[in-house]
């Protein structure tokens, strides 16, 4: 009798332990796809210095003329290949094409695992104008915008 007892508690703790776990019935999650503007190799503070050091020295020369060019934004395709073109709508400015012709290509934005093409926007501070230090343009936050393009 005393072999039978032992048998059966010997058999209830060598059963494997099964825990309730309730089932989440709730299916109403969103989950949204994420675009990605993927930056330069060298990172997007990077060229944020190239930009800024070609208009100084564009403005030096005497491409860049303040009356024209303050605050003026130039609209940059960056290609599903990752070249930069104007997307400029009939004038060609030579500031934009000269720099432009220098940058290496960018890897692609991906949006739903794809490469896409899109917009970037880039501005030629006023206060490049009246000699303000680099540090301080670098970190505006409107010198270089990405944007989708409208499908």
């Amino acid at each position: 009798m005393v072999r039978i007892y032992c048998f059966l508690f010997l058999s209830v703790l060598y059963r494997p332990v099964v825990a309730q776990v309730p089932k989440n019935a709730d299916t109403s999650h969103i989950y949204t796809a994420v675009d990605i503007f993927l930056v330069p190799n060298e990172g997007m503070n990077s060229f944020k210095i190239r930009w800024l050091n070609y208009l100084n020295e564009a403005k030096r020369e005497g491409r860049l003329d303040k009356a024209i060019h303050a605050d003026h934004i130039f609209e940059v395709l960056v290609t599903k290949n990752g070249a930069l073109m104007d997307r400029g709508k009939g004038s060609k400015d030579l500031v934009l094409l000269d720099f432009l012709r220098r940058q290496k290509r960018w890897s692609p934005g991906i949006q739903s695992g794809r490469p896409i093409c899109y917009l970037l926007k880039l501005k030629v501070p006023k206060e490049l104008f009246d000699k303000v230090k680099l540090e301080e343009l670098v970190v505006q936050g409107d010198l270089v915008k990405q944007e989708l393009l409208e499908p």
